[in-house]
C-alpha cells in the first residue's frame, strides 16, 4: 500500500486532464452516462429459464431472483365463485297480476252462471262449459265440470271467495316465476284447513292451481350485475416471494403451486419484458433530466467545470456497480451496504449542499431499482445520504469524515429499526440481523469518504475545504519555506490573507479559499526574495543597480515562479490561478515612472512595465488583488496608519483606482461590493495600526523588577 501510495503522489493528474469535458462534449457525456446507467438497471432482465413440470422433482434448490408480488389466480377465482354464490337471484314484481288473475277468475264463475241460466240440458251445458274453461286455459276434467253445474248458486260464490283468497294469500307473498310449482303444490296443504268437503277441497286447489300466475319476474340482467360487482369486491390473493428467498427445495416434487410461483418470477418461461425493461430505462431517464434540469437551472457554474461534470457522471456509475455486487451477496436487504451517503458526502464537501441533496434523492431511488429491496431501502438511503450532508456542513479536519460516517452508521440503523418495526410479520432474528447492517454501511461510508476524497481531488482538478484546511497548516513545505526564504512576504501574505477571509464573507465569497490563497499569491517571492521591498530590511535595494525595465522584469517574474513552485508542491489549480491573476495587468508604476523621468530612457512603453494577466476571473482572486494592493500601501504611509479618517480615504482611494483601472471588470464584485470590501478592510487594518500607549519609565522598570523576582521564586 505505501507503495502505490507514493506511486500516486508522484503522479501530477492535473497534467493527465483525462476528464476534459468540452461544451460540445456536455450532452454526449449525458448520453453516455444515461446508457450506462440505463444498461446497469437492466442488466437483470435477461432470460434465465427453469424447466419444471408438476410432478418433476427439483435437482438444485431454487432460488428467487428478485422480489415479487403476484396474484394467485386459483385461490382468487375459487374467492370470487363463492362470493357470486352467495348473490341472491333478483325479482321484479308485476303488481297488476293480482288484479288480472281476480278478474279472471270473477269473469270464469260469471261465465258458469251464464252456461247453468242459458240451457236446461244437461249436456248442452256441459259442452259450453267445457268451451269456456278452454278459453281460459282451464285444465279440469268432466266429473269437476258436473260438481260445478250441480253446485248452487249460493255454493259457487263461496267456493270463488275461498279460491280468491287463496289466490290473494299468495299473490300477496310473491310468486316467483320459477317457484310457481312449489307454490301449486302448497295449494293441497292450504285447502285442508277448509271445513268443507273433500270434492270442494279439490276444486278450490284445481281452480288455484289453474288461475295462479307468477308475479315475481326473474331479472336476469341485473341478477348478472350483482353477480359481477360482487366479484369485483373480492380482492385478488396476493403472495410475496422475497429476493433470495428459496422458493422450491433440492429433492421436493413440483407442485401446481410451485409452477404457479416460477411463472410470476419469470424463470418457468422466462421472456425479455420489453415493457418492464422500457419502464426501467424511462425511470433513469427521468431522474437524469430532472438532474440535468436542476443544475441547468439553479447550479449552472457546475457547466463550465469539466472536472465536476466528469465526476457527477461516473459517482451515479459507481455507485449502481457496487449495488449489482451487492446483490450477490447472501444476505437481506443488500442496499443497506450500498455507501450512497459517501457520494452525498464527496459532493457537498467538493461542490455544494443543493446538488449533494438533489443526487441523494436520484441515487437512492436507482439503487432501490438495482436492488430490488423496495420502498424501505429508498427511505433509509435518503435518510442516511442527507445525514452525510448535514454531518459534514461544518468540516474542519479529515477526522470529521470519520465522525460524520459513524453518524450516518448509527442514523441508518435507527432509520432501519424504526421501519422493520411496520413489517406486518417481525422475526426477531431477521431483525437481529438487519438492523446492524446500518452500522456496516457508515464504515463503509467513512473509508470510502476518507480513502477517495484526496484521489478525487486530484483525479478531479476540485479542491474541498478539507484540502485548503490542510494547505493553511504553517507546518507545510511551501509555507515554511516562504517563512524562512521571504520572512517579510509571509508576513505581509497571512494580514493579506486576513483581510481577503474577512472581505470574502462579507460579499458572499468563499472567505477559505480567499485566505489560503492569499498565503501563497506571493510565494515565487521565495527565489529572489531580497528584490522585494518586505525583505529588505538591513539590506541594501538591489534595485538602485538595476535599470527600470530589468526591475520591472524580476517583479513581474514572481508570478511565473510562483506558478512553478505551486505546480512543483502540487497546490490545487484555483490558488494557481488566483496567483496567476492576483495582479491582473496593473501597472508597476514605480518603475514605469522612474523610466520616464531618466533621460537616457526613450519612447518608454506602458505595456512593457505591466503585469502579463489576465485579469482577477473570481471574487476571491480580485479580493486577493485589493488586499494584496491595500496592505503594502497602507504599510508605507505612516499618516495613514496614524489617522484612521486618512486611513478610511486611503483604503476606498485605492479601490477605486483599480476599478477605474477597470482591472476588476471581470470578476463578479460590484459597486455595492466594494464598499463593503473598503470597509472590512479598514476595520481589519484599525487593528493593526492602532495607537500604542508608551509606558513611562519608572512602570516599565517595576515591570522589570516583578519580572526578576518571579524568576527567582519560581513562580
Amino acid at each position: 500500500m505505501p507503495f502505490f501510495k507514493s506511486l500516486l503522489d508522484k503522479f501530477n493528474f492535473n497534467d493527465l486532464e483525462f476528464y476534459k469535458i468540452k461544451k460540445s462534449q456536455r450532452y454526449l457525456w449525458v448520453i453516455t452516462v444515461f446508457i450506462i446507467l440505463a444498461g446497469i438497471i437492466t442488466l437483470d432482465f435477461l432470460p434465465n429459464q427453469v424447466d419444471l413440470t408438476v410432478g418433476q422433482v427439483s435437482k438444485t434448490d431454487i432460488v428467487a431472483p428478485r422480489t415479487v408480488t403476484y396474484t394467485d389466480q386459483k385461490r382468487t377465482e375459487e374467492l370470487k365463485a363463492e362470493a357470486e354464490d352467495q348473490v341472491s337471484k333478483v325479482y321484479e314484481e308485476d303488481r297488476g297480476v293480482l288484479e288480472e288473475v281476480k278478474v279472471s277468475l270473477r269473469d270464469f264463475f260469471d261465465g258458469i252462471e251464464g252456461v247453468v241460466e242459458a240451457e236446461n240440458l244437461f249436456s248442452e251445458e256441459v259442452a259450453k262449459l267445457e268451451e269456456l274453461a278452454r278459453g281460459y286455459e282451464v285444465d279440469i276434467d268432466n266429473e269437476q265440470i258436473e260438481y260445478l253445474l250441480n253446485l248452487s248458486s249460493s255454493k259457487r260464490d263461496e267456493l270463488l271467495d275461498d279460491t280468491q283468497i287463496i289466490l290473494i294469500k299468495y299473490l300477496n307473498r310473491g310468486v316467483r316465476s320459477d317457484a310457481i310449482d312449489e307454490v301449486k303444490e302448497q295449494f293441497e296443504q292450504e285447502v285442508i284447513n277448509l271445513n268443507k268437503g273433500h270434492r270442494y277441497r279439490d276444486m278450490v286447489s284445481s281452480l288455484s292451481k289453474e288461475f295462479i300466475e307468477p308475479n315475481l319476474i326473474f331479472n336476469f340482467e341485473e341478477t348478472e350485475r350483482r353477480k359481477e360487482l360482487a366479484r369485483q369486491e373480492v380482492e385478488s390473493v396476493k403472495r410475496t416471494i422475497h429476493k433470495d428467498e428459496v422458493v422450491i427445495r433440492h429433492g421436493r416434487v413440483i407442485t401446481e403451486e410451485d409452477v404457479r410461483i416460477l411463472e410470476a418470477l419469470g424463470l418457468r418461461h422466462p421472456t425479455v419484458n420489453y415493457f418492464n425493461i422500457l419502464g426501467h430505462v424511462l425511470i433513469v431517464l427521468m431522474f437524469i433530466l430532472l438532474t440535468t434540469v436542476y443544475i441547468y437551472r439553479y447550479q449552472k457554474d457546475i457547466l463550465d467545470e469539466e472536472g465536476i461534470l466528469a465526476l457527477l457522471g461516473l459517482l451515479p456509475i459507481v455507485i449502481l456497480l457496487l449495488a449489482k455486487i451487492a446483490n450477490y451477496i447472501p444476505i437481506t436487504y443488500n442496499s443497506f451496504i450500498v455507501p450512497v451517503a459517501a457520494v452525498s458526502i464527496i459532493i457537498t464537501i467538493l461542490i455544494n449542499t443543493n446538488l449533494a441533496v438533489v443526487y441523494t434523492i436520484f441515487l437512492s431511488f436507482l439503487v432501490a431499482l438495482a436492488t430490488g429491496d423496495g420502498v424501505i431501502s429508498i427511505a433509509v438511503l435518503i435518510v442516511s445520504g442527507l445525514t452525510g450532508i448535514y454531518s459534514v456542513s461544518k468540516l474542519t479536519q479529515r477526522s470529521d469524515l470519520v465522525k460524520a460516517g459513524f453518524i450516518v452508521g448509527g442514523v441508518s440503523s435507527l432509520t432501519i429499526f424504526i421501519f422493520m418495526l411496520t413489517e406486518p410479520y417481525l422475526q426477531i432474528i431477521e431483525f437481529v440481523r438487519v438492523v446492524p447492517m446500518g452500522i456496516v454501511n457508515g464504515i463503509i461510508v467513512a473509508v470510502v469518504t476518507n480513502g477517495l476524497l484526496p484521489y478525487v481531488e486530484n483525479l478531479f482538478g476540485i479542491t474541498s475545504p478539507v484540502k485548503l484546511l490542510e494547505l493553511s497548516n504553517p507546518n507545510h513545505p511551501l509555507l515554511k519555506r516562504l517563512l524562512v526564504e521571504a520572512p517579510g512576504t509571509y508576513h505581509h501574505s497571512i494580514i493579506v490573507g486576513n483581510l481577503a477571509e474577512t472581505a470574502a464573507d462579507q460579499v458572499g465569497a468563499d472567505s477559505l479559499l480567499a485566505r489560503v490563497a492569499a498565503y501563497y499569491h506571493d510565494v515565487g517571492k521565495i527565489k529572489r526574495s531580497y528584490f522585494f521591498t518586505e525583505n529588505q530590511i538591513g539590506y541594501e535595494n538591489p534595485h538602485d543597480k538595476l535599470s527600470p525595465n530589468l526591475s520591472t522584469l524580476i517583479i513581474t517574474s514572481h508570478i511565473k515562479d510562483g506558478v512553478e513552485l505551486a505546480k512543483e508542491y502540487k497546490l490545487p489549480q484555483v490558488i494557481v490561478d488566483i496567483i496567476i491573476q492576483h495582479h491582473g495587468t496593473s501597472l508597476v508604476s514605480f518603475f514605469y515612472q522612474e523610466a520616464l523621468h531618466d533621460e537616457q530612457y526613450k519612447n518608454v512603453e506602458e505595456d512593457d512595465f505591466r503585469y502579463d494577466g489576465p485579469k482577477p476571473q473570481t471574487k476571491e482572486a480580485a479580493l486577493i488583488m485589493l488586499a494584496d494592493m491595500v496592505e503594502a500601501a497602507v504599510r508605507s504611509n505612516a499618516s495613514a496608519q496614524r489617522n484612521p479618517g486618512k486611513l478610511e480615504k486611503f483604503v476606498k482611494d485605492l479601490i477605486k483606482s483599480k476599478l477605474d483601472s477597470g482591472e476588476l471588470d471581470e470578476s463578479d464584485l460590484t459597486l455595492k461590493d466594494l464598499n463593503k470590501i473598503g470597509n472590512a478592510f479598514v476595520n481589519i487594518l484599525k487593528g493593526i495600526f492602532h495607537n500604542r500607549i508608551e509606558y513611562p519609565e519608572n512602570i516599565a522598570q517595576q515591570f522589570k523588577e516583578g519580572s526578576k523576582l518571579n524568576d527567582s521564586t519560581g513562580k
